[in-house]
């Protein structure tokens, strides 16, 4: 334990620690032990020891995003996106939409699942939304990545924050059947 020791994080250190350990207590409290005793060395005792970014860094690996593009996690993940818009929560679609091109999904993929979802799901009661989402496709074809990050995560936080109607989509489901 860290019990002997006065340990201070700055806040960059906190920040830091809190994002990469992705909400996993013990994978933060581990990299913060290793922050303190890659430190000890070099602090006399009862001295105190500051746990600044850099060494934040240092103590802590990014998490590999496990992620399949094809398997469960590949449609769980553009679900939970999808869910998100429909649930009117931008930061929890733009979180799922980066996590997802930090995995390597095909942008591409995203950006017509963010048209369908302005169809769908935001239809009528926001005809923009449509517009805003091609507008986003077409950018994502015309700069690829890592650029397309913007015009999507503009049309995923668009979509979630307008009214939604899915009217349209039933009424042509149910002519269809």
């Amino acid at each position: 334990g860290l019990g002997s020791y006065r340990v201070t994080l700055t806040k960059e250190a906190v920040d830091h620690l809190a994002t990469t350990s992705d909400g996993d207590a013990r994978r933060a409290l581990t990299a913060l032990e290793i922050a303190v005793l890659s430190q000890t060395d070099r602090v006399a005792e009862g001295e105190e020891v500051v746990v600044d970014l850099e060494t934040a860094v240092e103590s802590i690996q990014r998490k590999a995003i496990q992620y399949e593009a094809k398997g469960d996690t590949h449609y769980d993940a553009i679900s939970a996106m999808i869910k998100s818009i429909r649930g009117s929560d931008p930061d929890a679609a733009v979180y799922w939409l980066a996590r997802m091109l930090e995995a390597g999904e095909d942008p591409r993929f995203i950006a017509r699942r963010i048209v369908i979802s302005a169809a769908e799901d935001i239809g009528n009661a926001d005809p923009r939304a449509l517009v805003v989402a091609q507008a986003a496709a077409d950018a994502t074809l015309m700069v690829g990545m890592p650029e397309c990050r913007l015009p999507l995560a503009q049309a995923a936080t668009y979509l979630s924050c307008v009214p939604k109607s899915n009217a349209a989509a039933k009424a042509i489901w149910a002519a269809a059947e």
